[in-house]
């Protein structure tokens, strides 16, 4: 049977191995996507009109942070960095173009 409180489901009986097998990558996707929905449909049958008081913990929703606050971001904070202030005596980073002896070429950063 089933329970509320964990995820005690003997009638899933498919193992670990028997679905991610020495198989191709995508036989396992396709395996992984009928167990996914094999346990989708046995959580909406437990689950289907169940206050949301009365879910586990794990599937209570969560306080996710207010998407009006993203409208607040300061895009210009950039020009306010000290080291990119006019006069800045620090350390910058420089590109350099380095030729490989096979003629090819790499970009590499360094710190003078």
């Amino acid at each position: 049977g089933s329970s509320r409180r964990g995820v005690r489901h003997p009638s899933f009986s498919l193992s670990f191995q028997s679905i991610f097998g020495q198989r191709s990558m995508s036989e396992g996707l396709e395996d992984f996507a009928a167990v996914r929905k094999i346990i989708e449909d046995k959580l909406h049958q437990e689950f289907y009109n169940v206050p949301t008081k009365d879910l586990p913990p794990r599937m209570q929703p969560r306080q996710l942070p207010n998407l009006q606050d993203a409208a607040k971001i300061d895009w210009d904070d950039w020009k306010q960095w000290e080291w990119l202030q006019p006069g800045w005596k620090g350390i910058k980073m420089h590109s350099q173009c380095v030729i490989n002896a096979d003629g090819s070429a790499e970009v590499r950063s360094v710190w003078k």
